[in-house]
């Protein structure tokens, strides 16, 4: 299984956690000696949780083999705590009624006849959110872009008004720093965190979006490949209506940031007080009689240290409203707990230069991390939100047709592909 195979693989396992697959062989031995592999990823939002378990060292296609008597509870890490019971129902996988609660620790128990009993404990990442906004680039006002108002989704004079002002000022506006799609996590803690990309339309996932860039100076480059982000072909060079206009100005600003392209995902360790820098930001005053108010739509002395971008193999829509039909790239943003993290980050590593996959790596010479006390495998949780990559219109006095921003994120599970 050659590298370029195992990739898109590896990924739908380390999320989706598929109990199935293609899978190296591995040396046969005596029934005694074979590992218990468990794997449980407790996932915020889901009510029902699995547990699989699985022996190493099965027979012919059958690399691995179920374990079929086990008794597996699940608790809090109290004496007091509920204890919930799992129910075996086929392939290795055992089901419970869970519902999580975000920052609490949970004790997974596992019984197999014949062995001692196999512990681990992880606790559910806190509650965080991702929010979302639109800046149109700053060579879009400067070609007059907001007074096209049949055309500019962003219409009204007041970003020109505020563009002007802030050159009069000799200061720089957050425009010409950060253009385009823009995100900021909130939290009262550090998050482990992943970022994965789907194109969907209503009826599910169509597909992965293979390659993800971003300018957040913590992004991890385990899985960079080398590829540079760059705004398009010759033809797109060529841009005439204000639509393609508008989108070649956002793409040319991350090109020439050099961004990397990073294979099916990017991971942020995202700490509380994460700064990218960002700090020359002025206050706009505006004439009262705009009747505008500078705090709803304008560049102010404002926190954006914290905001950062993610582009790739897809198109933001920015200029038109979703339909829900139509195909239109996702973002999830998974915050993983810190065994979580450990085991995906030591998976990775053994696979950069070696052939296999979530399960025959823990097995091998390498071997993966493991949290799961008396057996193999991984006992964590994640907790993610969805980003939609589209625009929503808001309304208020000032703009009565409405305009652009974009859509937070908000809890959601992440999809089967």
């Amino acid at each position: 299984m050659k590298k370029a195979r195992y990739s898109v693989f590896w990924f739908v396992a380390l999320f989706l956690l598929a109990a199935t697959g293609c899978v190296q062989p591995v040396a046969i031995e005596p029934p005694a000696e074979r590992e218990v592999f468990v794997r449980c990823i407790l996932e915020k939002g889901n009510y029902i949780q699995q547990v699989t378990l699985l022996y190493s060292g099965g027979v012919g296609e059958y690399r691995f083999e179920p374990v079929v008597d086990a008794k597996v509870t699940i608790s809090g890490p109290e004496a007091k705590d509920r204890i919930y019971q799992f129910q075996y129902t086929g392939d290795g996988i055992y089901e419970g009624r869970l519902e999580l609660e975000a920052g609490k620790t949970y004790v997974l128990k596992v019984f197999v006849p014949g062995r001692d009993t196999m512990v681990a404990t992880t606790t559910v990442p806190r509650p965080f959110s991702i929010g979302a906004r639109i800046n149109p680039p700053i060579e879009w006002l400067e070609e007059g872009g907001s007074n096209q108002r049949d055309l500019n989704p962003w219409y009204f004079d007041v970003w020109e008004e505020a563009y002007n002002q802030m050159k009069s000022m000799g200061g720089k506006s957050l425009l010409s720093e950060m253009p385009g799609m823009v995100f900021w996590i909130s939290a009262e803690e550090r998050h482990h965190l992943y970022i994965l990309g789907r194109m969907e339309d209503s009826t599910g996932v169509v597909g992965p979006i293979t390659q993800l860039a971003t300018n957040h100076r913590l992004v991890d480059n385990v899985n960079e490949n080398g590829r540079r982000y760059i705004a398009g072909s010759d033809a797109e060079n060529q841009a005439t209506t204000p639509q393609q206009r508008y989108d070649r100005f956002i793409k040319q600003h991350y090109e020439e940031e050099n961004l990397i392209y990073h294979n099916d995902y990017l991971r942020i360790d995202c700490p509380q007080n994460y700064s990218n820098g960002l700090r020359n930001i002025y206050r706009l005053l505006l004439p009262a009689s705009t009747g505008v108010d500078p705090g709803d739509y304008l560049d102010k002395e404002m926190d954006a240290t914290q905001y950062f971008t993610v582009v790739g193999d897809f198109d933001y829509n920015i200029w038109d409203t979703n339909h829900p039909g139509e195909t239109h790239p996702v973002l999830y943003f998974c915050s993983v707990s810190e065994e979580y993290d450990r085991y995906l980050k030591s998976v990775q590593a053994t696979l950069a230069d070696a052939e296999g996959d979530l399960l025959s790596t823990l097995y091998g010479v390498a071997g993966g991390y493991s949290n799961v006390h008396g057996g193999h495998g991984v006992f964590g949780a994640i907790n993610t939100l969805r980003h939609d990559c589209d625009v929503k219109i808001k309304y208020s006095l000032a703009v009565i047709k409405g305009y652009y921003d974009g859509y937070p994120a908000y809890p959601a599970r992440l999809p089967k592909l």
